[in-house]
Parts: C-alpha cells; structure tokens; sequence
C-alpha cells in the first residue's frame, strides 16, 4: 500500500515555526508547521502507513522536543499544554547525511539504516538514462563509451586531479547525460551517423563533465594536467595538440574541433555602461555561455566557482540579460546575515499564486533566479547554513511551505543558478545542495587574455572622435596596458594579505578600477605620453597606494612603480619625482 507522507527539512524554518509558540504578550497560541502536519496525520482516517520525512541536519534544538515522539509514549506535547498521539500506522522518517551533532538520547531512540555510496554507485542512474533513449543501436553505441571513459575518468579524479569545490561522483555523470540529451539530437547525429560522430561528441560531453570543475592554484594547473593524462589515455579522439582539451568545440557541420576564440565577437565600448560591468569577451567566456545556453535549455542548475574578480558574475547577469522575453531573471545575492525567511520573501516577491496551492512566474515565463555569494550566509553552531536548506528543499520536493498559513506552496517554472568564491563565506557548501548544481571552475584570464581584454577598452576609447586624443598617445595605449599588467602582477605577488593587512587582495576589480579613471580623461587632459604616463601613474596610485597602511609598504610600491615605469618606458625618475612631490598630483 502506497504511504500518505509529508515531507519537511526542519531547519528551513525557525523553532518557534516548527513547533509553535506563545504571543508573550497577547498569550495567543500559534501553531508550528510540524505541529499542524501531525496533527493532520492523526486525524487522517484509513488504515494505509503515514509518514513523516524530516528532510534535513540534525540539530539538539528541535530534535530534542520529539524524545517523547520516538520513545514508548508516541506523544507530541506542545507548549500550548496540547498533546498529538501518533496513530499505530504513523512513523517519523529522518533523512540525514551524518549523525555529528545527534545526542545520544536520539539514536538510542531510532533505528540506524546506512546507505553506502559506493552499494550504489553512477551505473543505476547510467542505466535508467539509457532506458529513455529511444534508437536501441545507439543504446548499444553509448553504453560501450559508458564503460571505456567513465570508470577511469573517476577514478583519475579519486585519486590526481584537486577540483575547485568538491563535487559528488554521481553529479559529474549526471552532467556527462544531461551533456549527451543537448548534444545528440538528430541536427548533431542523424540516425545514419557513424560511431565515430557518437564517440567524438561522448569525449567533448566527458572532457567537461570531469573537467569543468579543474583549476589552476597556486602550484598546479590541474587544467593542463587533465589535458596530459586525457591525451595520453584516450587516442580514439584527437584534440589539436596546441593549449587545454577545453580549448576547442565540435563544428556541427565539419565535426572536427575548432578553437572558442573563433567564436569570439568584437568588443563595443558604451560609454553609458560602468566598465565594472562590462564584458570583453574571450574564449572562456565565449564557452560559458555556451554552456549556461545549454543547461537553460536543458532547466539544469549551473554554479560557477572562482575567486572574486574573475567575472563570474558579469558572465552570468550578460547571459540572462540576452535571453528572450519568455524568460525572467532575478538576483539574489546573499551575505553573512541573510536567513531562510529574507531568502523566501525575495524569492516569492517575484512569482504569483496560479491555481490552488500552484505558484509560477508572471504570465507564462520561465523565472532564473541568480543566487550571488552562495557560501556567504552564516553557518550555525551545528553546522546548517539556514538559507540553503531553502533551496534544497525546492531542489528535492519543487515547494516550500508559506510561513504564515503554514500550506504548502508548488513552485513551478523557476531555476537556480548560482555563483561562490572558494576563498570567502563558509568556503564550501552541502554536498546535499552541491550535488543539484553542475560546477564550472573560473580563474583569472591568461596574460594574453588580460591584454586583449584592457587593450580593446583602452583603444575603443582613444581611438573615439569625440575624445581627440593625439596620434602620438594614441600609440602608447599598448604600452599603458603592459605597464598596468605589470604592476598589478607586482602588487599581487608583493603585498600578500595577512591577519592585520588583511584586505591586501588585489585582483581585477582593482586592474579595472585603474582603466576606469583614466577612461575618465580625453585628449585635453592628455595631450602628450608623458602626461598619459602620469595620468596612469596617479591612477595606480589612487587605486593600489591609498590601499597601503605603513611607510614601509608606500616605499615598496613607489620603487616598484619607478622600476616598471623605468623599464617599460623609459622615463626619467626626475618626471617620477614631479609627480609625487607637486602638491596638486599633477
């Protein structure tokens, strides 16, 4: 017989919503969702089994006030001196992934089931994905590719490869078929293609189901060391040989690997638009899109992991904001302070009631919701960061309860993605939330990258009528952006952060900074390089000195400036000299 359950994750709501309280100065009683969904239970009529599923962490806080529940008496008793008595078919269900903060006085009271992982493994899900594919030779086809790339590719990331946050095995093959779902269709592999077609779009699914999550720190680039061991091991498919595996896509209509930065589009500078939130697109950025117009296609959550400053979220907000108008999008960033129920009021502020307890988007659109600094919130002393156990309720079940009418609300046609930098908040999050979002690694762009990207601005700029810029500076725009890279390298490497320097990070939010203020200036303010020279100089003074907090470090920086500037120009330390010791900072 089919149970009757409800499902609950207890620390998505506070105590007193659980269990209820009393108004301390009204004396009313109000009732807690537990309180109510028990309730229900016992007065539900028929014989079948009732379950309820607590979904979620462990906490003594609230698990405590169920010792009478589990224990001979089966008897909730609420602080309004009202008792719930379970029925001979009702049990509780708890769901959780460790017992690090249950009391002994909980397990003594339940009956332990451990689900191993490993019992389990990626082949049933492999399996039942296959069962919906509808060619049998293809099946055929699939389940051998199955077998040659996926046991070694885990294994070699058990036991090699660091990932920038970790990921659950079984989410990297949930990723690899949801891959094959947007790249098999009969546009790509008519049903006469041959195996090779099959394999080649297989390896480019693999190649970034288990390696979108690689990175480079501060002493291996695991990208490059994928790209070894990927091209060492498998030679059926063969990349170009020049850069990363991640460097290339499948040409639809040629079917060979062509390089992103062919799809590369030219940079327009608006001059309306804050260069903080402008996009210079490259080759990374190029197939993040590609990949996030993928998994919008496919209704996938995406997570993008990287350190701040390296564009996640501009690559993402460019991507919703170019979607059609059968799309909305929200942002939501979060911060230290942000608790489940400010989470759920931003999330429902943008969604409408349908029909009965049925909750969407305005209209008939598709609502994206943009959850910024994920790993920010809080973490409780028990470990749960509250409003993540919000998301993950929607995750697993799609609803949420309305806090005050204590109903269940279905939220339909929304998604999540997301962006955190490994560096900052709670470092990681639930691996019970991790596993919903497929994970792409960012990192600050090449050197090459960051010339390409600053010299476009730089010469859109320049080279504009309306700025009258000389010829002559014109042509020491090159040498301001290698001057700028330099420094910022210097910067970086020199002044590290420590307990009392703490915010001594620099990263490209500053470098940008630095080209904002001297796109502030036209051909009036500069008329000759030296000047341009100085309007770089008071720049990467105003942006980098100002951030320095003793006289050691200043004498540091002023060398390291008249070194580069020395070395990449040629100026004389007499002009350098102008510049500090003019009151005005001319």
């Amino acid at each position: 017989m089919k149970p009757h359950f409800n499902d609950l994750e207890p620390k998505a709501v506070t105590n007193d919503e659980l269990f209820g309280i009393i108004n301390p100065a009204t004396r009313e009683w109000r009732d807690g969702l537990f309180s109510v969904l028990l309730r229900d239970q016992a007065l539900m009529s028929g014989d079948g089994p009732k379950w309820m599923v607590m979904d979620g962490d462990i906490d003594p806080m609230w698990i405590e006030s169920l010792n009478t529940v589990m224990d001979d008496n089966k008897v909730l008793t609420l602080a309004s001196n009202e008792r719930i008595a379970l029925t001979p078919e009702m049990r509780l269900l708890f769901e959780i992934s460790n017992l690090k903060t249950a009391t002994p006085a909980t397990v003594s009271r339940a009956g332990i089931l451990y689900i191993n992982p490993q019992d389990l493994g990626w082949n049933p899900y492999m399996t039942s994905w296959l069962e919906n594919r509808r060619d049998d030779a293809e099946k055929g086809t699939l389940l051998i590719l199955f077998d040659k790339y996926v046991p070694p590719s885990l294994e070699v990331l058990r036991t090699k490869f660091k990932r920038i946050t970790p990921i659950p095995e079984i989410t990297h093959v949930q990723m690899l078929c949801s891959l094959l779902d947007a790249l098999l269709i009969p546009s790509n592999v008519p049903s006469d293609s041959p195996k090779e077609w099959y394999e080649m779009y297989f390896v480019f699914a693999c190649v970034w189901a288990f390696g979108s999550a690689c990175f480079q720190d501060q002493l291996i680039d695991y990208r490059a060391e994928f790209t070894k061991w990927w091209i060492n091991e498998f030679k059926a498919i063969k990349f170009p040989p020049v850069g990363y595996v991640f460097n290339y896509y499948i040409d639809p209509e040629t079917k060979k690997f062509i390089s992103w930065t062919d799809r590369v589009e030219k940079f327009e500078l608006d001059s309306d638009i804050p260069l903080q939130t402008s996009l210079v697109h490259t080759a990374e950025t190029v197939r993040l899109k590609y990949f996030l117009k993928l998994f919008i296609q496919m209704r996938k959550p995406v997570m993008l992991v990287g350190p701040g400053g390296s564009g996640k979220s501009i690559i993402v907000n460019e991507k919703l904001s170019s979607l059609s108008e059968n799309f909305a999008h929200l942002n939501v960033p979060l911060n230290f302070y942000t608790t489940s129920e400010m989470l759920q009021k931003v999330l429902e502020k943008s969604l409408e009631k349908k029909a009965g307890r049925n909750y969407g988007p305005p209209g008939n659109k598709f609502m994206i919701y943009f959850v910024d600094d994920l790993n920010m919130p809080a973490v409780d002393r028990h470990g749960t960061v509250q409003p993540h156990t919000l998301i993950r309720q929607w995750m697993n079940y799609q609803h949420w309860y309305d806090r005050s009418k204590l109903t269940l609300k279905d939220i339909h046609n929304i998604l999540f993605f997301a962006c955190m930098n490994p560096t900052a908040g709670s470092f990681t999050i639930d691996p019970r939330l991790q596993r919903h979002f497929f994970v792409f690694a960012t990192s600050f762009p090449s050197s090459e990258c960051l010339h390409h990207i600053y010299s476009s601005i730089l010469k859109q700029h320049m080279n504009s009528h309306h700025q009258k810029f000389p010829l002559s500076v014109i042509r020491h725009g090159d040498l301001i952006v290698q001057l700028a890279l330099t420094m910022h390298a210097k910067m970086s490497q020199t002044f590290l952060p420590t307990a009392i320097k703490f915010h001594y990070s620099f990263n490209l939010r500053d470098l940008t900074n630095v080209f904002q203020g001297i796109m502030f200036a036209n051909g009036d303010c500069v008329p000759t390089p030296g000047r341009f020279v100085r309007l770089w100089m008071h720049e990467t003074c105003r942006v980098y000195g100002d951030k320095l907090v003793d006289l050691k470090d200043q004498d540091t920086f002023n060398k390291l400036l008249i070194e580069n500037i020395k070395k990449v120009f040629q100026v004389s330390v007499f002009l350098y000299s102008l510049f500090i010791f003019r009151n005005d900072g001319e």
